[in-house]
């Protein structure tokens, strides 16, 4: 019975633990803007709180002993009960001008630190617990770690599917603290009772350390399954959404691994070890799709994502088991050497990558952690090891990669043209590439260097495919931008979505193109005579494109969350020009687009359009019933707005008729679904108004159509501020 609170304890703890992470991290975004990288920042801080709590159970058992900590941790448990209940709207607006990952850090550190502090030392304490008790179990308390993983794992996957469907956050936080109280009270069964116990209450002080090199192999394991999951998340989120549900996705495919290695009976079968080279050479190959704008369906890709993460989460915690101390008075060294990696891995990935790359290159680079970890489990580098064959092996093979990568794409290009030729850039890549990391797959050291040329060599060959020239890449925190000439054109890619091109010069050059060109649906709005459009404003700016259609006496307020694309469409495309020569009046307004929009103190716009789910990371607190609200409140009583919904991932119109209905408005759709025009793009768009005369016009001669009512389709929930339901959006 002992043993089952042991086991309960550790399980509640570290469930709760896990749920609070995304809890807190949904209800951040708004404040910044729905960014892919707030769950990133989140990570770095519910780690670094990991680490904090790892070093003082740590410090304070080897120095206190453990029973008498014992009598110190009810003080630690009880103290957060002070945090009591969360402040959730709080949470919401960004408070200063720090960076985003020191604002996120500086926000939660306010509102968890304490009860995170208090959970995350449960597991280390316990173990210790268990380690000096009379159970039989004492022998292997890192079986606690196991069922730690496992409530942690349990949690990040109910609670999109459980709790945030069916609990307001406000609710979300009684019922937290309502599971803490009880894990405080699993506590008492395992609390060291008498001296009488296997084990003493020395101090551990006199133990030593575990050796430097154990310590380096186990800092590496953890710090490059970390970087791994993090990348993974910021590939997933930054095209699909950054909502909780892909959040969680690869955070329990990571502790799946640790539950499944841990566990009395570690799973890590020697063809999981023979895989890792396949899934790092499937990685590569799937970056360099990205790169070349190769689609992959959403489900296969998440599969394929998600399945190279398991191997080389697997791998990596295999390792730690086969490293692990055997004397229980290094098990809580070891858990902190763990942590430190896992922080490691989390601030290189979160904070420093968006820093000093311009490209989403984290996912590749995550690999060259895991190679560089897993050579260092094995044989150390020497004078014996390095030989004239292995030397000329290493040499050719990276020859073969580079001429691969640079030299392929460059003469396909010249030789096929630069129009449907990414596949057959693929192709002749794939063989070569696949050849010769299988040639040094057994060589961990070879491998390592062999992938870092890899990487450097990969940063040319998406332009070269394309034909791309004078490329300009910009990254911050809420993007990568890629700006390049390719022919007559200038392109715009955010990402792996393509956010508009102009023509560089010419007659051609003050035509707007792709989603914008005048036969696209939301030109015949922009356009009509008898809809107002005097005062303008939309949410997302992109190249700019919008503005061609304003006018001497007309105005277009653009509201944008990120600073740095406005240097960039002014920079590198005219649009913006063009419109202020024509007369029309800008205005650019800078930060989160409904919060900037519920600071304008005036009800006076014509048209508001928002353009903001075009692929790309969805801002799903912008597609909101609130959200709607807050718009018409800016509208005028005849007023339209416009909702650009392309997207290759989820189906969005639904959700925008849903929400509509719940609000009383008017609502219809219109899309461009076959190439009129080499410089129109396919696209989606929605219109809603209050306006029975507006909607007349849409209607009627503008040839929208309210589909859903005309077919008599089921609509789903709408979604709020506190419910949303991704999954079932995704095609």
């Amino acid at each position: 019975m002992v043993m089952c609170s042991y086991y309960v304890a550790v399980f509640l703890s570290a469930f709760l633990l896990f749920q609070v992470q995304p809890m807190l991290s949904k209800a951040l975004l708004p404040g910044f803007g729905g960014s892919y990288l707030v769950w990133g920042g989140c990570m770095v801080f519910f780690q670094g709180m990991l680490l904090v709590g790892y070093i003082l159970a740590h410090v304070a058992q080897r120095r206190l002993g453990v029973r008498r900590y014992s009598r110190i941790h009810g003080l630690m448990l009880l103290a957060p009960l002070l945090f009591f209940p969360f402040d959730f709207e709080g949470l919401g607006p960004v408070a200063g001008n720090m960076p985003m990952a020191l604002e996120v850090f500086r926000i939660l550190f306010g509102c968890i630190s304490l009860p995170f502090l208090a959970l995350s030392m449960t597991s280390l304490v316990l173990q210790r617990w268990l380690s000096i008790s009379a159970l039989s179990q004492r022998k292997n308390p890192y079986v606690l770690y196991a069922a730690s993983n496992l409530g942690s794992m349990l949690a990040l996957l109910s609670y999109p599917t459980l709790v945030e469907p069916f609990l307001s956050l406000k609710m979300q936080g009684y019922v937290w603290w309502g599971g803490y109280l009880v894990a405080v009270l699993l506590h008492i069964p395992c609390l060291p009772k008498s001296r009488t116990d296997e084990g003493t209450d020395v101090c551990e002080e006199g133990l030593g350390h575990p050796p430097a090199s154990d310590c380096v192999v186990w800092f590496l394991l953890s710090a490059s399954a970390c970087a791994s999951l993090l990348a993974v998340t910021n590939v997933i989120t930054f095209d699909i959404a950054s909502v909780p549900f892909l959040w969680v996705l690869p955070l329990a495919v990571y502790l799946t691994a640790f539950v499944l290695t841990f566990k009395e009976k570690a799973w890590y079968p020697v063809w999981m070890r023979q895989l890792l080279s396949w899934s790092v050479l499937t990685g590569v190959l799937l970056h360099l799709m990205t790169d070349l704008r190769l689609g992959v369906p959403a489900p296969v890709a998440m599969f394929l994502y998600l399945g190279i993460l398991f191997v080389i989460c697997v791998n990596c915690t295999g390792k730690l088991v086969e490293r692990r101390p055997s004397a229980h008075g290094h098990l809580t060294a070891f858990y902190l050497v763990l942590a430190a990696g896992g922080l490691f891995g989390s601030l290189i990935i979160s904070w420093v990558i968006p820093l000093i790359s311009s490209s989403l290159v984290e996912y590749p680079l995550s690999f060259f952690f895991v190679l560089l970890a897993m050579a260092a489990c094995g044989e150390r580098v020497s004078r014996k090891n390095i030989t004239p064959a292995g030397i000329g092996r290493v040499l050719s093979c990276a020859a073969v990669v580079a001429l691969s990568l640079v030299a392929v794409p460059w003469m396909v290009a010249r030789v096929v043209g630069t129009d449907s030729n990414a596949s057959l850039v693929l192709i002749l890549i794939a063989l070569p590439l696949a050849l010769s990391f299988r040639c040094v797959s057994s060589r961990p050291w070879e491998s390592v260097g062999l992938l870092g040329i890899a990487l450097v060599c990969m940063s040319w060959t998406g332009d070269l495919a394309v034909g791309a020239h004078r490329t300009i890449r910009i990254r911050n925190y809420y993007g990568v931008y890629r700006i390049y000439d390719r022919g007559p054109l200038k392109y715009l890619q955010h990402g792996t979505t393509q956010h508009g091109r102009q023509y560089i010069e010419g007659h051609r050059e003050a035509l707007p193109l792709s989603y914008y060109h005048p036969s696209t649906p939301v030109a015949s709005v922009l356009t009509c005579e008898v809809i107002p459009r005097t005062r303008v404003a939309m949410v997302g700016l992109g190249t700019g494109a919008v503005a061609s259609y304003i006018r001497e006496g007309q105005g277009l307020v653009v509201y944008e969350l990120d600073p740095d694309n406005l240097p960039v469409a002014k920079n590198y495309f005219s649009y913006l020009d063009i419109a202020e020569a024509q007369g029309a009046q800008l205005e650019f307004v800078f930060g989160d687009g409904r919060v900037s929009l519920r600071d304008r103190k005036n009800s006076d716009l014509d048209i508001l359009i928002i353009d903001a789910f075009n692929s790309g990371s969805i801002p799903v607190h912008l597609l909101t019933v609130e959200a709607f609200e807050e718009y018409f409140d800016k509208l005028q009583p005849h007023g339209v707005l416009l909702m650009h919904v392309s997207n290759k991932i989820l189906d969005l119109v639904p959700v925008v008729y849903s929400n509509a209905g719940r609000l009383g408005l008017l609502a219809c759709e219109k899309a461009l679904r076959v190439d009129v025009s080499e410089d129109a793009d396919v696209t989606l768009w929605m219109a809603l108004t209050k306006d029975s005369r507006a909607y007349k016009v849409l209607n009627g001669p503008l040839g929208w159509r309210d589909l859903h009512a005309e077919e008599g389709r089921e609509l789903p929930k709408p979604w709020t501020d506190q419910y949303c339901n991704i999954i079932g959006a995704m095609f």
